[in-house]
């Protein structure tokens, strides 16, 4: 079980920083959005879905000039953050405030795995959406953060990380929900760090916090930073650097029927593979 409000505290916190902190939420959001240069309809409403501090607004305009934006997130402190737009609407993503079937694209990026009811996400993201409608979404897959998962392991006797999706558990939660025939593809990257310090102030940067129901509730000791800290050590690579792996996982699923005419969505393979590896430098 994920803790919600403490998900909304740590966000409230890297607010201010997001934007020049965050490397990877913009290096996934831009996959995200080239990936939208193959859907051929044009949506009139569209909804960002854990929209943050609006970073994917210019590209979503630019690539569909006509519609209308709507940007969502739980967080006024991201919201506040945003530039301004013409709809900034601060509601739970299991809670949408919007009426049924009124939107034609949802976009979300790396927001689903913070959500303590994923099903419920889901569910709300059909109901809003119109017959002909596209839910576009990435999120962490299981591999992620797996070099500190085992070093925490040694560490002490709390959970760390989150349970992340696993890639067929995702795609049948999207048929339960009612979206039919979603695709989705996996890209493991790896990012490399000096120090384990430099690790866990990216991850503050971007809003990333343990709300697992079995984390530590006092002060993390400084006998347990330095098992924490050993472990990690042993798993340098031979550059000497400490690898994080992230597993990203896309998905795409339509809300009706994909025979519709206009409603069409190639995407090459070329396409699904090109993503490529966030540096392999040290940060």
């Amino acid at each position: 079980m994920i803790d919600r409000s403490r998900i909304r505290r740590a966000f409230a916190r890297a607010a201010p920083r997001f934007d020049s902190g965050d490397f990877l939420h913009r290096e996934i959001r831009e996959r995200l959005l080239e990936r939208l240069l193959a859907v051929a309809a044009e949506p009139g409403l569209i909804l960002d879905l854990g929209s943050g501090t609006g970073g994917a607004t210019p590209g979503l305009k630019k690539r569909f000039p006509a519609a209308q934006i709507l940007s969502l997130d739980s967080s006024p402190a991201m919201l506040a953050a945003a530039p301004p737009a013409q709809w900034n609407v601060c509601a739970d993503a299991g809670a949408l405030p919007v009426a049924g079937g009124r939107v034609d694209l949802i976009v979300s990026n790396l927001m689903l795995h913070h959500c303590p009811d994923p099903t419920a996400v889901l569910t709300e993201a059909r109901r809003i959406l119109s017959d002909r409608g596209l839910l576009m979404l990435t999120t962490f897959g299981r591999a992620s953060f797996n070099e500190l998962g085992r070093a925490w392991a040694t560490a002490d006797r709390f959970t760390h990380i989150s349970p992340f999706f696993d890639i067929l558990d995702l795609g049948n939660l999207c048929t339960a929900s009612g979206f039919i025939e979603p695709v989705l593809d996996n890209q493991e990257l790896t990012v490399t760090y000096d120090s384990l310090t430099r690790i866990m102030g990216d991850l503050r940067r971007a809003g990333s916090t343990n709300a697992t129901e079995g984390r530590n509730r006092g002060l993390t000791g400084r006998g347990t930073w330095q098992r924490l800290q050993a472990a990690y050590d042993r798993l340098r690579g031979p550059d000497g650097k400490l690898p994080v792996t992230l597993e990203i996982i896309f998905c795409i699923a339509w809300a009706g029927d994909r025979t519709t005419p206009g409603d069409e969505v190639e995407i090459p393979v070329d396409d699904i593979h090109r993503l490529r590896r966030i540096a392999r430098g040290s940060r």
